[in-house]
């Protein structure tokens, strides 16, 4: 079996009256289920190397608040330089690099969304196109291992609900593209500050999403990331990375 731990960077609505709206990502990593606990474990050794002082298990690796000089430790706000949020989020990605998982992305311009439809259902369209990307990984898995879970994080300020209704849809009746015959149906809600593999979805949404809000300091990382996200034939572009509308 593999699962998928999935989590969003940007705000969760549309302002009609705003302008720029920005952008919306979900951010999925497929892991094997015979490697989840390895990379659990490196990710808590990344946290004690970043932050000696601090115990790993109160250490949230919450993009935002550590960019933005956050509480993201126990109720602590650690005030840190920008060359240690540079050390940090560097940690963090180098371990993606070496470690047994696929990335998958959905990047979504809620201003082009607002522009063309009547009802901009972003979400929705963002949760189908990371399902049907792990299905495309799914399907082409060996038969005893093709199975996906999906762990979503509880905090997300999309409700429980609405995920679940979508996942269910998806599943039952397929996507408009593709049947989603290996995905579980069912997914499962976890606080991030107990799964370092949420937290490692976290980290890398909030790459994305900075990336294409253009900021420079985030491209470096961004191609970092692309030899993890999921190819076929060499290409990136609506197999392991979609880009909508």
């Amino acid at each position: 079996m593999y699962f998928l731990y999935v989590d969003g960077s940007g705000q969760t609505k549309i302002k009609r009256d705003r302008q720029n709206n920005g952008w919306y990502i979900l951010s999925g990593v497929i892991v094997h289920e015979g490697d989840w606990r390895d990379i659990e474990k490196n990710l808590a050794e990344v946290k004690k190397e970043a932050f000696p002082e601090q115990d790993p298990e109160d250490v949230e690796l919450h993009a935002y608040s550590i960019w933005n000089n956050q509480v993201f430790c126990k109720n602590k706000k650690l005030n840190m330089t920008l060359a240690k949020k540079r050390e940090v989020f560097s940690r963090v990605l180098d371990l993606v690099c070496k470690s047994k998982i696929t990335l998958i992305d959905t990047v979504i311009s809620k201003d082009e969304m607002k522009a063309r439809y009547e009802v901009p259902r972003f979400i929705e369209y963002s949760w189908m196109f990371i399902l049907e990307r792990f299905e495309g990984f799914l399907k082409l898995q060996s038969e005893r291992t093709n199975n996906g879970l999906i762990f979503v994080d509880s905090s997300q300020k999309v409700p429980e609900s609405e995920i679940k209704n979508i996942i269910r849809r998806m599943v039952r009746g397929g996507s408009p593209q593709q049947r989603v015959d290996h995905v579980i149906e069912d997914p499962i809600f976890v606080e991030s500050h107990r799964r370092n593999l949420i937290q490692l979805a976290d980290m890398i949404a909030y790459v994305v999403y900075k990336h294409h809000m253009g900021d420079p300091q985030f491209r470096e990382w961004f191609e970092m990331l692309k030899p993890k996200m999921r190819m076929r034939d060499g290409k990136l572009e609506g197999v392991g990375f979609k880009k909508f509308p």
